[in-house]
C-alpha cells in the first residue's frame, strides 16, 4: 500500500462510523469497508479510495454490512454504499476547505 492510500485511509477513519454519524454519534471509531464494486467477486476488494468508514457493529456486528448482507443494510439504512462515499467524500472535501483556510489565515 502507498504512502497516499494510508494518509487516505486514516483520514477517512478519522471521520468515525459513517452510519453513527447519521445517526448523531459523532466520532465513533471507525474500520475501513471497501465498497465492493460492480461486477467484483466475493474476494476481490476495491480500490483503497472506494471505502467508507464502519464502527465494528456497522461493519461486521448483527446490524453491519457485514452481518446482514448489502441489501438489508442498504435497506434498513435507508442508504446505499455509494451514497455513504458520496458523504463520506463530501465531509472530507469540506476538511479539507477549513483546513486550507485556517493555513492562509496565517499567511
Amino acid at each position: 500500500m502507498r504512502k497516499k492510500e494510508v494518509q487516505y485511509l486514516s483520514k477517512v477513519a478519522d471521520i468515525g462510523c459513517i452510519i453513527c454519524y447519521r445517526l448523531g454519534y459523532v466520532g465513533t471509531p471507525a474500520e475501513i469497508h471497501h465498497i465492493r464494486g460492480i461486477g467484483l467477486g466475493m474476494g476481490v476488494r476495491n480500490s483503497n479510495y472506494a471505502t467508507i468508514p464502519l464502527c465494528p457493529e456497522h461493519h461486521r456486528g448483527n446490524t453491519g454490512y457485514h452481518g446482514m448482507g448489502r441489501k438489508a443494510f442498504e435497506r434498513r439504512y435507508d442508504v446505499t454504499e455509494l451514497q455513504l462515499a458520496q458523504q463520506v467524500q463530501e465531509i472530507l472535501n469540506e476538511e479539507d476547505q477549513s483546513s486550507q483556510e485556517g493555513s492562509q489565515s496565517y499567511a
